[in-house]
């Protein structure tokens, strides 16, 4: 069953190249069986339109009064008619494609009569008299009320040739029909038109034919639409975006077997981004690396966050409304770490540990770690408003960050690896997050990463700390946000506050005094001041 499936598929280059030109033949002909009839009938009623004009326009140069006085052939010798025949003469020799040109008349038997004709060769003119003998419904129309230009639908044959004729009505003053005007054109002309518009039209199409299928070879040789859904599938993948599985129907062996390789892989790397960060996969895949044990030391910012309170507001919901809500806070709080391209290390708990630094090398990994806990910030504090709003417990979160030197790999064994950063700077980190509670601020970072990113962010020196696991103290700041975001006078009143801070932290501490007695008098309504004031005095210099 196999091999006779195998013998009514076809290469890809071979289906595609016969299809495109197939496709394009066949549209061409299709199109040329169809637009043609509609082609010549556009062309015959543009001429028929323009027949029906240039009478109208002739009729309306006829004078009336002088035409009613013909109607024996003796009058071809008046004045009237000599002048009249000139009008028909000019007339027929300006118009475009006329042959003949004439006048017409009912007599008192209801035969339709020659009256006046523009001819000057005996053997083509028609007299005064001369009955018109081929007879049409189109010419007959012409004569009965309400009179309006006719053009014949037809050519028609007479003596003279086959001819395509437009009627108008000659009238007088008082709207009473004299004569028709009637003027000949030959169906060669016609035809000649019809020819020369056809062949432009045909042109066209086959111009048009031969570029399309040049453009339809190219593009056979090299794609077709179950290609593209594999490209897109497979840039998805890239991304990291493997949620669903894409169906390829197709009789090409190239494209299943590309379908079935891709659908295999994409289920491999769902298993694997179950055990490190996306971002690493996407960096095995892109150099062709299998994960593997190991780490390396590298320069990273580590980030924490941990929800304030949150064992008593968990308490106070529903397992099904914690998951709701805490599935919309990580879902806010990921998205703006990873716009900042940080990795999303783990979550533990209601806390979200994330670093800057790897797998991908990361310029200002710092600033980044800084901006992306800002906006977490914001979205913590929008977020919880919107609750309150709603009658619900809102979110504080607070956050701690530290740059430095950090081992991060793959650890655990080779059947089972996680992607993580270790060290004493992440366990800094990770104090420093805690340490939030003991200063009531909400965004504490270490003094590398400070420096690291003062030229973005205003930050407030807090103390020289001594955290769980140190015996040397730590310069903690905290993040008030960033330089475009704090007014002038504020950023002037903590660079003061720091300078004091400075002071007091190199151990000159009745100097440090002396600065924020006077700097109290000056901004009494900073609270930062009299917390640093009361330490002094109970020389509560390390809180930690």
């Amino acid at each position: 069953m196999e091999e006779s499936r195998a013998s009514t598929n076809f290469s890809l280059k071979f289906s595609l190249s016969c299809s495109f030109l197939g496709v394009v033949l066949l549209t061409s002909i299709l199109f040329g069986a169809v637009t043609y009839p509609n082609i010549k009938g556009f062309i015959r009623d543009g001429i028929k339109e323009r027949l029906s004009d240039a009478a109208s326009i002739a009729a309306l140069q006829v004078d009336a009064v002088k035409h009613s006085k013909l109607s024996v052939r003796e009058d071809e010798n008046k004045p009237e008619y000599k002048e009249l025949q000139l009008v028909l003469r000019k007339i027929r020799d300006h118009g475009t494609g006329m042959r003949f040109v004439y006048t017409l008349r009912k007599n008192e038997s209801g035969k339709i009569v020659f009256i006046v004709d523009a001819e000057e060769k005996e053997t083509d003119v028609s007299h005064i008299g001369d009955v018109y003998e081929t007879e049409t419904s189109v010419k007959e129309r012409a004569f009965i009320a309400p009179y309006k230009p006719q053009v014949e639908d037809e050519f028609y044959t007479d003596k003279w040739g086959t001819w395509l004729t437009s009627y108008a009505p000659i009238l007088d003053a008082e709207g009473n029909l004299d004569a028709v005007l009637a003027i000949d054109m030959s169906a060669e002309k016609v035809m000649a038109y019809e020819r020369q518009y056809l062949m432009i039209f045909l042109g066209v199409v086959i111009v048009v034919s031969i570029l399309v299928s040049i453009i339809s070879l190219m593009i056979s040789r090299r794609i077709c639409q179950p290609m593209l859904l594999l490209e897109k599938d497979m840039a998805k993948m890239e991304r990291f975006v493997l949620d669903d599985n894409l169906e390829v129907k197709s009789r090409i062996i190239e494209i299943n077997n590309m379908a079935k390789a891709v659908d295999n892989m994409k289920n491999g790397l769902r298993s694997f981004k179950k055990y490190v960060p996306a971002e690493l996969v996407s960096e095995l895949i892109t150099l062709h690396k299998e994960a593997e044990l190991g780490a390396e030391k590298k320069q990273m910012t580590i980030f924490f966050c941990d929800i304030v309170g949150f064992t008593t507001i968990s308490e106070s919901m529903s397992p099904e409304e914690l998951a709701q809500r805490m599935g919309v806070y990580f879902d806010g709080m990921t998205k703006i770490i990873l716009k900042y391209n940080g990795t999303v290390d783990k979550y533990i708990g209601d806390s979200i540990m994330a670093f800057w630094g790897a797998p991908h090398l990361c310029d200002d990994q710092a600033v980044k770690a800084c901006k992306a806990t800002l906006e977490c910030r914001q979205f913590v504090e929008e977020l919880s408003e919107k609750w309150e709003k709603e009658g619900l417990t809102g979110f504080h979160t607070r956050f701690g960050i530290n740059s430095g030197e950090a081992v991060v790999g793959n650890f655990g064994y080779s059947e089972r690896l996680n992607y993580t950063v270790m060290g004493d700077n992440v366990n800094l980190a990770s104090r420093l997050e805690g340490l939030n509670k003991q200063y009531g601020t909400k965004i504490m970072i270490s003094e590398s990463t400070y420096l690291q990113a003062r030229h973005v962010i205003v930050g407030r020196i807090l103390d020289r700390a001594v955290v769980k696991g140190k015996t040397i103290g730590v310069t903690v700041y905290e993040v008030i946000g960033k330089i475009e975001d704090v007014n002038e006078e504020d950023r002037k009143r903590i660079d003061s506050f720091n300078t004091g801070m400075e002071t007091l932290l190199s151990g000159n501490v009745p100097e440090a005094k002396t600065y924020f007695e006077e700097m109290l008098t000056k901004n009494p309504d900073c609270k930062w001041i009299p917390e640093v004031l009361d330490r002094i005095a109970s020389k509560d210099l390390e809180k930690v």
